[in-house]
C-alpha cells in the first residue's frame, strides 16, 4: 500500500517554475506560502491583517522569527503555552491568527486557481499513482496543507468532496488532512453568542475571537463556502484550520479521519514524502509506533541537504526502511519522470 504525504513544500512547487503560459506579476505573489511565510508583510496579506485586528500585538513576533532565521511554529508553540498558563488575551490573539489564515489562505487558493487552471504538479502525481497501481492497492494521501490543490486534484480518481464524510468513504483511497483546512469549520456548541442566524458572519467571527477562552468547540467538522467561517444552518462554525506546531499534539482533524488514518498505516508499504519537513513531532510518533520495518520510502524537496536531513528525521524518531532522496522539487520528480520509477517498482 502507498502513503503519499505533503507539506507546504508540495504547494509552493504545485507548478512549473518557468510555466508555458506568462503569469502576471500580480499572481505570482499567490503562490501557495511556506510555513515561515504565512505572515508576510506584502500588499497580499494586508488585508487579512486588517480585518482581524487582535492578531496584530503578536504579528511583530512572528515576522521577526522569520528575518532572524527562526520558526514560525516554535514562536507559535509558545504564544500557546502563554495562553494555557493564563493569559487570556492571548486566546483571543490566537483565535484571530486562525481566523486570519483561513481568510488569507481562502484568497490566495482562488487566485492561485486562476493561475494554475487546475493545471498542477498534484493532478499530475496522482495520475501517475492511478497509471501504475495493482488491482486492490490502495493509497492514503496525507497532507499537512490548508489549500484545496490536493482536493482539486482527486477528479482524476473520481472523486468529488462535497462533504467532510468523502475524505474517507472509499476503501482504495484515504485522504487525510490533519492541520484542517480552510474551508473547514467546527461547530460551536456555545449559546451565549444569540441570533445566530440573523447576524452578520463578521459580527460572529469577532464576536468568538472576543470570546474564544469561553468558547465549547465540538469534534463535529463541516465543509463550507462561507468566507468568513462563522455559521452554518443556523449554528456558529468555528476555522478547523490548525496552528502550525511541532511538537504539541495539535491535529485538526476528525476523529473517525484520524482512524482511518490508524487503520491505515500498518499496511504500507511504501511512503513517498513531498515538501513535508518531517518536524511534526505526533505524527512521526504515530508512524513510528505503527509503521512496518521493510519500508520503501522516497523523499522529495527542493535540495539535497533538505533531503537528507529529512531522512535523518525520519530515522530518529524511529521510522525504518530503504529510503532514496530527490532533490530537484515536485517540479523535477514529475517532469524527470522519478514519480514512475519510485511508483512501478
Amino acid at each position: 500500500m502507498l502513503m503519499v504525504v505533503f507539506g507546504a513544500g508540495a504547494s509552493y512547487d504545485s507548478v512549473l517554475s518557468r510555466p508555458p503560459w506568462e503569469y502576471s506579476r500580480e499572481r505570482l505573489h499567490y503562490r501557495p506560502p511556506l510555513a515561515n511565510e504565512l505572515f508576510g508583510t506584502t500588499d497580499e496579506y494586508r488585508d487579512a491583517i486588517t480585518r482581524f485586528p487582535k492578531c496584530k500585538p503578536i504579528l511583530p513576533r512572528l515576522q521577526g522569527v522569520v528575518r532572524q532565521g527562526g520558526s514560525v511554529e516554535v514562536e507559535l508553540e509558545r504564544l500557546q503555552e502563554e495562553a494555557d498558563a493564563g493569559d487570556w488575551e492571548r486566546y483571543k490573539q490566537l483565535a484571530a491568527v486562525r481566523y486570519y489564515l483561513h481568510y488569507l489562505l481562502i484568497d490566495f487558493i482562488r487566485n492561485w486557481d486562476g493561475v494554475t487552471l487546475g493545471v498542477t504538479n498534484y493532478s499530475a502525481l496522482l495520475d501517475d499513482i492511478r497509471h501504475h497501481r495493482r488491482d486492490g492497492e490502495a493509497t492514503c494521501l496525507v497532507t499537512f496543507n490548508y489549500d484545496t490543490l490536493l482536493e482539486a486534484a482527486l477528479a482524476v480518481f473520481g472523486l468529488d468532496i462535497q462533504g467532510i464524510g468523502d475524505y474517507i468513504r472509499r476503501t482504495d483511497l484515504k485522504v487525510i488532512k490533519l492541520h484542517g483546512s480552510a474551508h473547514w469549520g467546527r461547530e460551536v456548541d456555545s449559546t451565549f453568542i444569540q441570533s445566530v442566524p440573523e447576524r452578520n458572519v463578521w459580527e460572529l467571527a469577532h464576536e468568538m475571537i472576543d470570546r474564544a477562552a469561553e468558547l465549547d468547540i465540538s469534534q463535529r467538522f463541516k465543509l463550507t463556502r462561507e468566507w468568513p467561517i462563522a455559521r452554518i444552518d443556523g449554528n456558529l462554525l468555528f476555522p478547523a484550520i490548525a496552528i502550525p506546531f511541532e511538537r504539541k499534539l495539535d491535529f485538526e482533524c476528525p476523529p473517525e479521519h484520524l482512524e482511518a488514518l490508524r487503520v491505515f498505516i500498518p499496511e504500507v508499504t511504501k511512503l513517498l514524502v513531498i515538501g513535508w519537513r518531517a518536524t511534526d513531532q505526533p505524527f512521526l510518533e504515530l508512524l513510528a509506533e505503527n509503521i512496518r520495518p521493510d519500508l520503501r520510502g522516497m523523499v522529495v524537496t527542493s535540495g539535497e541537504t533538505s533531503a537528507r536531513e529529512v531522512v535523518e528525521r525520519l530515522y530518529q524518531a524511529g521510522i525504518r526502511g530503504e529510503f532514496s532522496t530527490s532533490s530537484g522539487g515536485f517540479t523535477h520528480f514529475i517532469s524527470a519522470r522519478e514519480s514512475d520509477a519510485f511508483l512501478q517498482d
